[in-house]
C-alpha cells in the first residue's frame, strides 16, 4: 500500500508539474519529497505498525534510507527521459520506482522498522 501510495503521489505530481510546463527533472524533486512524507505516513501507522514503538532516529534512517534509494530512483529516471525521445515523464517514474522499490523495502525493514531489537541507531 505505502509503494503504490508514493508511486502515484510521485509520478500524479510529476506528470501534473509538467503538464503546467515545469521540468520534469525538477518537479520530480518536489514530487519525490512530498512522496517521501506520504509513504513515511503510511509505513509507520499500518506496514510496519507493530514495530511501530518510538525509536530516537527513526524518522531520520527513514529519510536517509529513501534518500539513499531516491538517488538511484532518480538517475534510472533521468536516464530514461533523456535516452527515450518523446517518453512521458510517467513512465520514467516507473522505471525509477522499479529500481529503488527493492532499496526501500530492504533498507527499511533491516533500519527502519527493525524487529523488537529496534533501538536506537
Amino acid at each position: 500500500m505505502a509503494g503504490f501510495s508514493g508511486f502515484f503521489v510521485d509520478a500524479g505530481l510529476t506528470e501534473a508539474l509538467a503538464g503546467f510546463g515545469v521540468s520534469p527533472y525538477i518537479g520530480r524533486v518536489f514530487a519525490v519529497a512530498v512522496a517521501i512524507a506520504v509513504t513515511y505516513t503510511i509505513n509507520h501507522n499500518f506496514t510496519w505498525r507493530e514495530r511501530r514503538a518510538p525509536v530516537p532516529g527513526r524518522r531520520t534512517r527513514y529519510v536517509a534510507v529513501s534518500l539513499a534509494s531516491i538517488v538511484v530512483n532518480y538517475l534510472t529516471f533521468a536516464a530514461a527521459l533523456a535516452v527515450i525521445s518523446g517518453l512521458r515523464p510517467v513512465i520514467a517514474v516507473a522505471a525509477g520506482t522499479g529500481v529503488g522499490m527493492v532499496m526501500n523495502f530492504v533498507g527499511y525493514s533491516r533500519l527502519v522498522f527493525r524487529d523488537g531489537k529496534d533501538q536506537a541507531a
